[in-house]
């Protein structure tokens, strides 16, 4: 067994045409009615999907680590944060320290957003496990089942490194944006505690490729 490997691996396609439609619906999900949380989930959510897709495709290209299907890991990741729609705006836009209490709240957001999803065509159990379990911890100290290690599924321990990446380099009302150097060594010291340490390897490896890629390319790429 692979070292990214999981029990969690096997999974059906999505169908491209039920990818586009279900983009399409988060594009606007919410949008009218909460701007300041659109503002706020929409972007992160699409600079992780375009992110984890990329990293996938490497990580498949590679190596054998998993049979998981590029669209399902973009879709997961472009609705990993839906459930903080129902976080009140008050707790997920704090400029402060959350208390403990609020802390608890916000953990409720990946079992929010697996509610929010449980009806929807075109949801397969790798999208939705990258929702429900894309905070578990690689120490297990995580949430919201204190899953450790490979008991992970891979595609949530993928996005979780790219839901850490994004969300430390963007710049939020209760923190500056992280140079790419200050988000290696806080990413660098949460391997093997928050974040599949062999992963967190690999995709350092994937960043200072296409790092060195967008130095000779017009066209750069604004997620990294």
């Amino acid at each position: 067994m692979s070292p990214h490997t999981s029990r969690h691996a096997e999974t059906v396609g999505v169908d491209q045409r039920i990818l586009r439609v279900l983009l399409r619906a988060i594009a606007t999900f919410r949008q009218s009615e909460q701007p300041e949380m659109y503002a706020h989930v929409h972007p992160h959510c699409h600079a992780t999907a375009k992110l984890a897709r990329a990293f996938a495709a490497d990580l498949m290209h590679t190596d054998t680590y998993s049979d998981h299907t590029l669209d399902e890991i973009e879709l997961g990741a472009h609705v990993h944060d839906i459930g903080k729609y129902l976080i009140p705006k008050s707790i997920l836009l704090k400029p402060g320290p959350l208390t403990a209490q609020e802390r608890e709240t916000v953990s409720r957001h990946p079992a929010y957003g697996t509610l929010i999803l449980s009806n929807l065509c075109g949801m397969t159990d790798t999208a939705n496990g990258i929702v429900l379990y894309h905070h578990e911890r690689w120490d297990g100290t995580g949430y919201p089942e204190g899953l450790e290690g490979i008991r992970i599924p891979f595609a949530a321990r993928l996005v979780a490194i790219c839901d850490v990446y994004t969300s430390l380099r963007a710049k939020r009302v209760y923190k500056p944006s992280l140079t790419r150097r200050k988000v290696a060594l806080t990413m660098g010291e949460m391997a093997g505690r928050e974040l599949d340490p062999r992963m967190v390897e690999d995709f350092f490896r994937f960043a200072r490729a296409k790092q060195q890629d967008s130095r000779t390319s017009v066209h750069r790429d604004s997620s990294f």
